[in-house]
């Protein structure tokens, strides 16, 4: 059995450990939703969007989980000031 002990903490930390990874990859992809809107000007990211791939899931997954009720407060939060379009079939109607 091993401990964590407060030296290899520090240890880790010097050497930058990510301790929540899956959390920073979260924010990583929100930055990606930032400048996607920047150069768009909404949220409304194709599945397959072919410049960044992965944006396009991860939005669709974000969707996904809110309907699910899966989806904390925070991101809700976060994702609602920028604008995210929760139900894109009726977005696409509002558009046309």
């Amino acid at each position: 059995s091993s401990i964590m002990t407060a030296e290899r903490v520090d240890i880790l930390n010097n050497l930058g450990f990510k301790w929540k990874m899956h959390e920073d990859n979260w924010h990583d992809m929100l930055d990606d939703l930032k400048e996607f809107k920047e150069r768009h000007g909404d949220c409304i990211v194709p599945q397959k969007y072919s410049p960044n791939p992965q944006l396009g899931r991860w939005v669709y997954t974000q969707r996904r989980a809110y309907t699910r009720n899966s989806l904390t407060k925070e991101r809700i939060t976060l994702l609602n000031k920028l604008g995210f379009v929760w139900k894109l079939r009726k977005s696409r109607t509002l558009i046309k």
